[in-house]
């Protein structure tokens, strides 16, 4: 049990350590409770819309992904890497487990809501730009779905996000985006 314990902190230890770029103590003590609040609600997404669109799809992470689903929508967003706003959305998509094809955009955003294109064909990577773990506007690992006849909603689960806020608890911060003095500077 000693040894487990042990392994334990050297871990802790290396991966704190290895975030030198992060925050200081001091910053992840000041801002620890409402960096819990904003790591809680990094878990999920959600984004509703009006516009003449169908679509209906279940995913767990974009590899195993059954849907379809074209159209225009506007849409209210809270998604994933904090994007938070209003956007409109138009394409298509067709996917059958872990083959598929998509041409799909967001036009027109607010400034929180990244704008971006999705082209492709086959089995969707996720070391494309869109599905960057830092700053892309999609989650390639999310968990849920959408759903939609003129009236559209998309609810997904973040599974990065969650073990994010989960060692954040231990002041360990593996997205690197927990509050620091810089973003009040």
């Amino acid at each position: 049990m000693k040894k487990l314990f042990l392994t334990l902190a050297v871990v802790a230890t290396g991966l704190f350590a290895s975030q030198a770029h992060s925050a200081t103590i001091e910053e992840r003590l000041v801002f620890y409770i409402p960096n819990r609040i904003i790591d809680a609600l990094d878990t999920f997404s959600v984004a509703l819309g009006l516009g003449p669109a169908i679509e209906a799809r279940l995913m767990a992470t974009r590899a195993i992904d059954v849907g379809a689903g074209i159209g225009m929508t506007a849409k209210a967003y809270k998604i994933h890497n904090r994007q938070y706003g209003l956007g409109i959305e138009e394409g298509w998509y067709w996917s059958f487990i872990c083959v598929g094809e998509e041409n799909f955009s967001v036009l027109e955003s607010t400034s929180l809501v990244e704008r971006y294109v999705e082209t492709r064909t086959g089995f969707p990577e996720p070391i494309q730009r869109v599905y960057d773990f830092f700053e892309g506007p999609r989650d390639y690992w999310a968990f849920g779905g959408s759903l939609g006849l003129f009236l559209d909603g998309d609810l997904y689960v973040h599974p990065v996000e969650f073990a994010d806020f989960i060692l954040g608890f231990f002041l360990l911060d593996i997205k690197d985006d927990d509050l620091t003095y810089d973003l009040f500077r």
